[in-house]
């Protein structure tokens, strides 16, 4: 591969290994409890509110896991900025933006080429792991996975993404 910070890796080992791990530390903490303004986007968020939890979590654990995936997203900060202008709560504005965000990702599994890919532009794994780490947290069983079931996952990962680069409003 020819693109910055891409290298090429075999689609089962990354099934086998790191989906795989990362899917079974989300199913791990679905029960724990998270920020009440976190908790009130998830809310806010349409769709399966479980599937944007697992999206949610799953972009934690790759905070935790990868060091690259902790770098700032000033791109994403810019959104949310631009989002408030009227005085939204932070976590109207985050389900807002992380909605947005998730309905522009292609139906299919992402080309790091293409523009309307946001999961190409968060910091870490890229958009294949991503892809194929919402097909396994949507369908554990490796039944049908509908787009909105996709979208939802992505939302969720998405408020994650927006946390880091807009956290909430200190109390």
């Amino acid at each position: 591969m020819s693109e910055h910070g891409l290298i090429s890796v075999r689609t089962q080992v990354v099934l086998d290994t790191l989906v795989g791990s990362v899917a079974d530390t989300v199913a791990e903490r679905l029960s724990d409890p998270l920020d009440y303004e976190v908790e009130t986007a998830l809310a806010s968020i349409p769709g399966d509110a479980q599937l944007a939890r697992m999206g949610y979590l799953a972009r934690a654990v790759e905070v935790e896991r990868f060091e690259r995936a902790r770098e700032p997203m000033p791109w994403l900060a810019d959104h949310m900025r631009r989002s408030r202008p009227d005085g939204r709560t932070w976590s109207d504005a985050a389900a807002a933006v992380a909605s947005d965000l998730a309905g522009t990702e292609p139906d299919d599994r992402p080309e790091p080429s293409d523009e309307q890919s946001v999961s190409w532009k968060v910091p870490g794994p890229g958009g294949h792991v991503r892809y194929y780490l919402a097909l396994r947290t949507a369908a554990p069983d490796g039944g049908p996975v509908t787009r909105e079931m996709k979208w939802a996952w992505l939302a969720g990962f998405l408020l994650h993404c927006v946390r880091e680069a807009a956290p909430p409003d200190p109390r």
